[in-house]
């Protein structure tokens, strides 16, 4: 993953926007865990998938940035990946297919567990006066902005142009 510490720091005087034009074949999933009764919730977390995934994450090529986020009777996590290939790579991979397995062979066992993927066609991220970083802020370069100024179709383009681009090479 990026080294946000890497980076500059954000503006604190203006709004800002992360320039994920630098990233045209942006792909985001989210994975979410629904801990359904206590036993269920014992048994994942003896299993040790939270620690082992933690760590297989923090080397994941590709991977641009991760968060979480607590939901209900679980969590979610966000993850933005540079690519589906990518993605596609680290889930055909150890420890991740360790994983799939260990959810097939414990499922209906008082918890459950869901994933999204997205292939971005076109993105942008704005960040108002005072935000601190999160998200594509912490892999993307960075430039102020006037807020509000209503930017949004021209860096969706911008988005789209090098997504084109990218998929033309």
């Amino acid at each position: 993953m990026t080294d946000p510490s890497s980076r500059p720091p954000a503006p604190t005087d203006s709004a800002y926007i992360a320039h994920l034009w630098q990233h045209p074949q942006l792909t985001l999933a989210i994975f979410g865990m629904q801990l359904l009764t206590p036993e269920g919730q014992a048994l994942y977390e003896t299993a040790g998938i939270p620690q082992q995934m933690q760590a297989a994450l923090a080397e994941a090529e590709g991977l641009l940035c991760v968060r979480d986020f607590p939901e209900g009777n679980g969590g979610m996590q966000l993850q933005y990946w540079r690519s589906h290939e990518d993605l596609a790579r680290f889930a055909g991979q150890l420890p991740h297919m360790a994983w799939w397995k260990w959810l097939n062979d414990h499922r209906g066992q008082g918890f459950g567990f869901y994933h999204e993927i997205y292939q971005c066609k076109t993105a942008e991220a704005v960040f108002e006066t005072g935000t601190l970083p999160v998200g594509p802020a912490l892999f993307c370069e960075i430039s102020a902005v006037a807020g509000g100024e209503g930017r949004s179709q021209k860096r969706q383009q911008r988005f789209a142009e090098a997504a084109a681009h990218s998929s033309a090479s």
